[in-house]
């Protein structure tokens, strides 16, 4: 079975609001492009991940007065 194959098989099987997502992700990845610098990037991080960065970045610029 190919990859499209499956991919087809899965997403009948899907409810019709996650293939909702699904068609989202797909047009937005569309046309990101795959020539973008930072395509290769997406989607690497998971939530926990993406906070944990992001927690970090707003530490960091904290000035500690003494």
């Amino acid at each position: 079975m190919t990859n499209r194959e499956q991919l087809i098989q899965e997403i009948e099987e899907t409810p019709d609001d996650i293939v909702q997502l699904l068609l989202d992700y797909l047009h937005r990845v569309k046309a990101t492009g795959k020539d973008h610098p930072l395509a290769k990037f997406a989607g690497i991080l998971s939530d926990a991940e993406a906070a944990e960065i992001k927690k970090s970045i707003a530490e960091s610029r904290q000035v500690d007065t003494n």
